[in-house]
């Protein structure tokens, strides 16, 4: 006979069978007991009433107080029931009615639902049968198995074949109520658990109707398909909405930054203190810093600082490759550091406040053109909506940066032009002016070369006359 495996929800219940039936045999070996010191006066078998009856008991009772997990005890409470019944039977000096003792034992210990346990009583009703009718047939004084003269052997295996076939019912009953009770307990387990699983359905349902997805489910992951369902269900609804908490986060951040940049009374100092401020705020960083490339020196120029809540008047330049800043910048590429050395991180509030330990560099990239790099330090692991933050922040700073960069230069060259156009026109004043004075100059000669021809003319004519005198 194979043992029926059952859950160990089922098997906690049968122990509260086991508990019924224990007291029920402790019930009927208290009455066994008692029933031996009855009949102790008949034939004065004190002795054994007070010897043999109390040691049956405490066969059955010693296993289960010594192994109270264990069901030891109900193995030996059919031998217990076996000893009362051969000492009934030897205290009526061998009354054929007290072999019946036997057969009620093992009938209680039907309630015990296992048929192995009939195996220890059996053994010890054949052989006592076998024993004590041999050695009565043999004339041994004070040993009774019958009160019959004689009994022959077709007598005693019809006996004992009965008393087996009695006990062999009893065992199959006990197998069959057993496999019976662990199949309805399992059932009842299952159908339990199934409607716990239901009500928790119900109330994560609930729960997800009402908006709360940081449910802790520890689900089942047997046959509940609906509750299964519902995590997957569940799961999918965290993604979307870290998906949609990420961009929110990123969009108001990219939306501040934007606010900042597009207005156009800020210089590129004052816009990028600003929007150095905002991101070290809005990101929950404690210090940030910003470079700007100057490609005419080949270095990164530090153009604003903010750190601690306050805006950090500090300088420095970075050639390129220099330091991760400058190898972010070379690399075009953002580089994150997590456990880093106190001694990294150049600002310290003064207060004695702890240094960060996580640092990100990210370059300002503009359509693959870096025109600066921006660091933050944080005291946090950096996530992963900060990170996108930064890089697609970085775009937008990068593209104002140029743009300012780009104006500059315009701004430059308008001046440089400006310069050159008055210098122009200064110099064409001069010249119409060196005109004016040569035309002036000019006249004058040509008047006097009009004098000068006059007064020839009336030369010539005066020494003509002169001549004619």
């Amino acid at each position: 006979m194979r043992e029926q495996k059952i859950p160990q929800e089922a098997k906690l219940s049968l122990k509260e069978t086991y508990r019924q039936s224990n007291k029920i045999i402790r019930i009927a070996l208290t009455c066994y007991f008692l029933f031996g010191l009855a009949l102790a006066p008949v034939y004065d078998t004190w002795y054994v009433a007070l010897s043999i009856g109390p040691l049956s008991l405490l066969l059955y009772y010693v296993p289960q107080w010594l192994l109270p997990e264990k069901t030891m005890h109900h193995y030996t409470a059919g031998v217990s029931f076996s000893i009362l019944m051969a000492q009934f039977i030897y205290q009526m000096h061998g009354l054929f009615e007290m072999h019946f003792f036997a057969f009620i034992g093992v009938i209680l210990l039907i309630t015990y639902q296992n048929w192995k346990i009939f195996i220890p009583a059996t053994l010890f009703i054949v052989i006592h049968h076998g024993a004590f009718a041999y050695l009565q047939y043999k004339g041994v004084e004070e040993v009774y198995f019958t009160q019959l003269a004689f009994m022959d052997l077709n007598t005693f295996i019809i006996h004992v074949g009965l008393a087996a076939v009695i006990i062999g019912l009893c065992a199959f009953w006990a197998f069959d109520f057993g496999k019976k009770t662990k199949s309805m307990m399992t059932n009842k387990t299952i159908i339990e658990k199934q409607l716990a699983q239901a009500d928790k359905n119900v109330e994560i349902a609930t729960e997800i109707a009402e908006g709360n997805l940081n449910l802790e489910i520890i689900q089942d992951q047997g046959s509940d398909k609906l509750g299964q369902a519902l995590v997957h269900m569940l799961d999918k609804l965290r993604e979307a909405d870290q998906r949609e908490r990420l961009e929110k986060f990123t969009n108001q951040g990219l939306t501040g930054i934007h606010d900042i940049l597009r207005k156009k009374d800020l210089s590129l100092k004052d816009a990028s203190d600003a929007v150095l401020q905002y991101i070290v705020r809005y990101v929950g960083a404690n210090q940030g810093s910003l470079f700007v490339n100057k490609p005419d020196t080949q270095t990164l120029s530090l153009l604003s600082c903010y750190a601690y809540d306050k805006k950090k008047h500090v300088e420095g330049e970075l050639a390129y490759g220099q330091g991760l800043v400058g190898q972010a910048f070379l690399e075009k590429e953002t580089i994150m550091l997590k456990d880093v050395p106190e001694s990294y991180v150049r600002i310290t509030s003064g207060l004695g406040e702890a240094t960060p330990r996580y640092v990100i560099i990210v370059p300002l990239k503009v359509n693959e053109e870096v025109v600066g790099v921006y660091e933050l330090a944080f005291f946090k692991e950096i996530s992963e909506d900060i990170v996108q933050l930064l890089e697609q922040s970085a775009e937008h700073i990068g593209s104002e940066i140029l743009a300012s960069q780009k104006a500059e230069e315009m701004k430059n060259l308008l001046e440089q032009s400006q310069e050159y156009t008055e210098q122009m026109r200064s110099q064409e004043e001069e010249m119409r002016q060196n005109m004016e004075e040569l035309q002036a100059t000019q006249e004058e000669l040509a008047r006097k070369e009009n004098e000068y021809v006059a007064e020839i003319k009336m030369l010539r004519q005066q020494l003509q006359e002169i001549k004619s005198v």
